[in-house]
């Protein structure tokens, strides 16, 4: 029942593809923070590129892109939001090179707006929690298997 987030890198994002459609299917709110960069191929480049959100298309994540500095702050909030609201797992994608190397002022947001914004969330993460795993009324629920296990268990069938 805890909320989530995750920031990762582009290569880091690419192995967390299986993870993301059992995630997607499940309805679980959460979001994963990209600083798009090219991926790592015969050369090292650290300029801004989607190939890398690209590849999770297909993962039922929904996606948003941010182009300046100030959206970057403005979609992070806006995807935590949406992820609660929606039930449904939100990929958070800026330029990573850009947000990394442009000096450029931002809006920052106040804490009572940051404190706003969780009374109004309040029946979603309240939702959220009573969806979690709770110790005191164990059940099971999206099992998942490495292919090691799966093929112990159809090779015991045989």
């Amino acid at each position: 029942g805890g909320l989530a987030t995750t920031f990762t890198a582009s290569q880091g994002l690419l192995l967390m593809l299986p993870n993301m459609v059992k995630i997607a299917g499940e309805l679980t709110p959460c979001v994963f923070h990209i600083p798009a960069r090219a991926i790592a191929s015969q050369a090292l480049s650290i300029f801004g590129d989607q190939n890398d959100v690209m590849q999770v298309r297909s993962t039922g994540f929904a996606i948003l892109f941010a182009n300046t500095v100030q959206e970057t702050l403005d979609f992070a909030l806006a995807s935590h939001i949406a992820t609660l609201r929606a039930r449904v797992p939100f990929v958070h994608a800026f330029d990573g090179f850009r947000t990394s190397h442009e000096i450029m002022k931002i809006q920052a947001y106040p804490k009572p707006i940051f404190k706003k914004v969780m009374e109004l969330l309040a029946p979603e993460i309240d939702a959220h929690r009573q969806r979690g795993l709770n110790p005191n009324h164990p059940h099971v629920r999206g099992t998942a298997q490495c292919e090691d296990i799966y093929f112990q268990a159809m090779e015991r069938q045989n």
